[in-house]
């Protein structure tokens, strides 16, 4: 019979031939990496401790994030609730920038007004779930009550603006990104300056501000929803309505008229234009909660004129 000892190794290592670890280069002494990864493991294992339940749960609070999100932060901060905010605003800052993309055809318009200036914001996000959201709401009143402050109605100096709580816009955007895990953006914004009142439809996607020669209060608010709830307004006055609109509609109503006398098509083109105007002028048209009288009686009888108005709508382009 063929023995099969010539088909084994000759040698065959066993665990004591073994190598314990290869060696590393002279540069690299093995005792000093090992304890250099020691000592790294211990410093982490210290901070780890030293991070509270206490500590997470404040900065919950303050981001509404998971807890173990705020507790990766805090570790990597170690322990700084100021670092570990600012951690936080790195890593969503970059996840945004990867959902730059998504389009953005939901939103809401963000309203402020005070006895200062009024201001509207269009705020977009990718659904309509996150659009009817209380954050993202809050995020939106919250840029235009900025806008109201500094002045700033372009987008990019409106981002760098501050907010009430002294927070720049770009970093509550980044915040509620976390939160909300969409694409979030402002869209447009206006500011009118003076008293001023304001009000947004119940489903956030209409919205209007008026500014009065002194503080409306709730009347204001109800002229607000008159210009929230009409959707032909073409001036706050007739000399704000376009000229060649008017030209077009006089001519109109001329045309109606012919063959009657001369001193009678006067005062019928009058009286068509009174009420074409009415239908297009904020101040003469019937008020929406009494069409027995105009927007500008409803307004004297609480004592004040309106001085300015702006209305928007989601998705409007203008």
């Amino acid at each position: 019979m063929t023995s099969n000892r010539s088909h084994r190794p000759a040698y065959r290592l066993t665990r004591r031939d073994r190598p314990l670890f290869v060696r590393p280069t002279a540069n690299e002494p093995p005792h000093d990496l090992a304890r250099a990864g020691s000592s790294r493991h211990t410093e982490m294992s210290k901070i780890m401790a030293e991070i509270t339940a206490q500590m997470v749960q404040n900065l919950r609070a303050k981001t509404d994030l998971a807890m173990m999100d705020c507790k990766k932060a805090l570790v990597e901060a170690g322990g700084d609730e100021a670092k570990a905010l600012e951690v936080l605003r790195k890593k969503f800052a970059d996840k945004m920038s990867d959902r730059a993309d998504k389009e953005a055809a939901n939103g809401r318009i963000g309203v402020f007004a005070n006895d200062k200036a009024a201001a509207l914001v269009e705020m977009r996000c990718e659904t309509d779930f996150v659009g009817t959201n209380d954050a993202f709401r809050q995020l939106a009143d919250t840029i235009a009550a900025a806008c109201a402050g500094s002045g700033a109605t372009d987008v990019e100096p409106l981002k760098a603006a501050k907010a009430p709580d002294g927070r720049n816009v770009q970093d509550l955007i980044v915040d509620a990104f976390g939160k909300l895990k969409e694409n979030i953006g402002i869209k447009r914004a206006v500011r009118l300056e003076g008293p001023g009142a304001c009000y947004v439809h119940h489903n956030g996607k209409v919205a209007a501000v008026i500014v009065c020669d002194k503080a409306p209060g709730e009347a204001g608010r109800q002229v607000c929803m008159h210009i929230a709830s009409t959707m032909n307004i073409a001036g706050l006055h007739r000399e704000d309505v376009d000229a060649s609109a008017v030209e077009e509609a006089r001519a109109k109503a001329t045309e109606e008229a012919k063959g009657k006398p001369p001193q009678i098509i006067e005062k019928i083109v009058a009286g068509k234009m009174d009420r074409w105007y009415a239908e297009r002028v904020l101040t003469e048209q019937p008020f929406v909660m009494d069409d027995k009288k105009s927007v500008r009686d409803f307004a004297k009888e609480n004592g004040f004129v309106i001085k300015g108005y702006a209305r928007f709508e989601v998705g409007a382009l203008k």
